[in-house]
């Protein structure tokens, strides 16, 4: 594996991973703040029975479908298979 294949990578892995954190927890923000303030429960049932299996579904899901859109929006590089075999 040449450099330019582990760039291509290591850019779509970090990119792909923090954005997908980033949404995730916005979201499971919004989502124990509903629990906690509409429904009244505590923290506790809150944060850790509702909040961290929504986040973790949620940064599953935006793992997997986020590269498109973000390759879409000029965020990513080239698939590190486009380099072709003169790069491995």
């Amino acid at each position: 594996m040449n450099w330019r294949r582990l760039y291509a990578m290591l850019q779509i892995w970090i990119m792909v991973g923090l954005t997908s954190f980033a949404a995730a927890g916005c979201n499971t923000v919004v989502v124990i703040g509903i629990c906690r303030k509409l429904l009244g429960w505590s923290d506790g049932v809150s944060v850790f029975g509702i909040g961290f299996p929504v986040f973790v579904i949620q940064f599953i899901v935006f793992a997997k479908y986020l590269p498109k859109p973000l390759r879409k929006a000029g965020r990513l590089s080239d698939d590190p298979e486009k380099f072709g075999p003169w790069f491995k």
